[in-house]
């Protein structure tokens, strides 16, 4: 197992909001944990959640639990560094 505080979060973040952003700024959490494993094969749930709560609290994405096993994750599309990248993607 990779340890939590060796394994770099920033390209898992980055995919996150790319595969946002290529799904209209909302996902099901469990379809972009199989959508992030196709890329990081190390990933688990644990890890993920752990990023969820770094990305909510720095009001980049939004999290609602819809049942009581999946989460809606929609995109802030309201914050600066989402909206750059959205730019940039649309050049």
């Amino acid at each position: 197992m990779v340890d939590a505080y060796r394994w770099n979060q920033k390209p898992i973040v980055n995919s996150i909001i790319d595969i946002l952003i290529k799904n209209k700024g909302e996902i099901l959490d469990k379809r972009l944990e199989e959508l992030l494993k196709k890329e990081f094969p190390y990933i688990n749930s644990i890890m993920l959640e752990d990023v969820f709560l770094k990305l909510e609290s720095m009001n980049i994405i939004y999290l609602y639990r819809i049942s009581r096993n999946k989460k809606m994750i929609v995109l802030n599309k309201n914050n600066k560094v989402i909206k750059n990248k959205i730019m940039n993607t649309l050049d």
